[in-house]
């Protein structure tokens, strides 16, 4: 993960030491958040405890890229390189601090909505890259068991690179690319790979929707995706009783929809064309084999 001897000596202890500190400090993190509201001077130092909770969030972040696990909140990308990655990453910590950000510049300043315009615009611009990596599709979280399914096949992944380094180095394996199913198997289990020959490395076994979005798809996610610094772009230069903001959040919202839901319809409508023309083909074809047996009679009694 990084080169700084004191790091490079915590992600160590923190790979051999996991299995029990993640937990202690998941515990940790939800105490506090459970039972510091009912606190007495909660109100009075809003921000410390709100930061405590944002630099938990932000070490939780930094924990999953050490033991390249998924977590809850990571998107589904169907080019899902290391640059990808990473943009998640930028993407995930912006939002842990952004509640944080927001309270210090409603506290510490008079005009909030200058922060919450700044992380808008570049939580907008991560997300519509994630969007191009994505070619266009919703960007959606992992389900439970998905999410299960890829941290249990990147722990295997660091297995197989700890107990076969010589297929690295001979196969050209990186870190963004997949072991082949069957040497996750044989590290899960311990087994060498001699015997059998090289492996072949494979793409991630996702599954993903093969067809692609349409141009109408795209700018609808594009809208819902623009929707919150339209928002606060609006609240930040009108005061705070103008009801535009508001209007133009809920107008952007129906264009996402309506475009959507256009997008459907033109899917259905492409669906519908493309039976009728293979109804169409099929029975050209039947009334053709029709055709060849009636030729073929009248040759046989012709002669």
């Amino acid at each position: 993960m990084t080169d700084l001897p004191v790091l490079r000596g915590y992600e160590r202890w923190l790979k051999r030491n996991a299995t029990w500190f993640i937990p202690a400090l998941e515990n940790m993190r939800t105490l506090s958040i459970c039972y510091t509201p009912y606190s007495s001077d909660y109100h009075k130092n809003e921000e410390y405890y709100v930061a405590f909770e944002a630099v938990a969030d932000v070490i939780g972040v930094y924990h999953d890229a050490i033991l390249d696990r998924y977590g809850q909140n990571d998107l589904k990308i169907k080019n899902d390189t290391a640059a990808a990655r990473f943009v998640k990453k930028i993407l995930c910590v912006t939002e842990k601090i952004q509640l944080l950000v927001e309270i210090l510049a409603m506290r510490r300043t008079k005009d909030k909505w200058r922060y919450i315009v700044a992380i808008e615009a570049i939580k907008l611009i991560l997300r519509l890259y994630l969007l191009f990596k994505n070619e266009g599709r919703p960007l959606c979280t992992y389900t439970p068991e998905e999410l299960q399914k890829m941290n249990n096949r990147s722990k295997c992944m660091e297995i197989a690179h700890q107990n076969f380094p010589e297929l690295s180095s001979k196969s050209g394996i990186r870190d963004e690319e997949n072991f082949s199913d069957l040497i996750l198997m044989y590290a899960r289990h311990g087994r060498g790979v001699d015997p059998h020959g090289d492996f072949i490395v494979q793409k991630s076994s996702q599954s993903e929707d093969s067809s692609k979005p349409t141009q109408t798809e795209i700018v609808s996610e594009i809208f819902y995706l623009a929707r919150p610094l339209i928002y606060s772009g609006l609240r930040c230069t009108t005061h705070s009783k103008d009801f535009t903001p508001w209007v133009a959040s809920l107008t952007t919202d129906l264009m996402s929809l309506l475009l959507k839901k256009l997008a459907t319809m033109e899917k259905e409508t492409a669906t519908a064309t493309t039976d009728a023309v293979k109804k169409k083909k099929k029975k050209n074809m039947m009334m053709d084999d029709e055709l060849a047996v009636v030729v073929v009679v009248v040759v046989v009694v012709v002669v």
